[in-house]
């Protein structure tokens, strides 16, 4: 069965995919590539909105659905890790609407798929992520297993109107934090800042610098 989903996928036959899902719901827990990708990975890594939603429903309709969306490859990657790294919030909303708490799910990094969404500068997929969580919740979803941040990586990346925006959203709690080499998201600006003289970049830069010296400043 494996053998049979695995080439289905890969020559594009997905309708046929999903009915072998629909007569045998287990096919949706298989592994079927050498990193142990299901189908419902692979249906996301390829872009296909139409297979995830159909695919999705099937597992709604099982016990304990979430159990299914959360099955992780090799990595420690669910599909939704894949659909927030692919800025995909179609997918993103599809999978999350079964059960919130699959934002919550780390791979072996101790990513979740809301800071895999900033670590690929995927704004739109981040905000339907966020929208999800209670304030806490994203807190708890925001770091992974050596202490960055979302804030760390927005900036790390140059993802600098992100970095705007969850300073905005989240305030002196990210702006605060450091990472295990006590690393805090200011440390980041000051080898930005130098590392980029001119153009809109610094403009950027002065107004997240801006940011964090104000939350650091009200809450001293």
């Amino acid at each position: 069965m494996e053998t049979t989903l695995f080439e289905k996928a890969m020559l594009g036959k997905w309708d046929e995919v999903v009915n072998i899902c629909m007569e045998n719901p287990m096919a949706l827990v298989s592994s079927i590539t050498r990193l142990q990708d299901t189908a419902l990975h692979l249906a996301v890594s390829d872009g296909q909105e139409q297979t995830v939603r159909k695919l999705t429903q099937i597992i709604s309709e099982q016990p304990n659905p979430e159990m299914v969306l959360g099955v992780a490859n090799k990595r420690g990657n669910t599909p939704l890790h894949f659909a927030a790294l692919m800025g995909n919030v179609a997918m993103c909303k599809c999978i999350a609407v079964v059960d919130c708490s699959l934002i919550a799910l780390r791979n072996h990094e101790g990513e979740t798929p809301l800071f895999m969404a900033v670590l690929f500068g995927k704004t739109e997929a981040f905000h339907c992520l966020v929208q999800m969580l209670t304030l806490d919740e994203v807190y708890s979803c925001s770091r992974r297993k050596n202490g960055d941040t979302i804030l760390h990586i927005a900036i790390s990346g140059d993802h600098f109107d992100l970095a705007l925006q969850i300073i905005k959203l989240f305030g002196e709690v990210l702006v605060n934090a450091v990472n295990e080499e006590g690393i805090a998201p200011l440390h980041l600006l000051a080898e930005k800042s130098s590392a980029f003289p001119s153009g809109s970049r610094l403009g950027f830069l002065k107004r997240i610098i801006y940011h964090c010296m104000y939350h650091r400043i009200i809450t001293a």
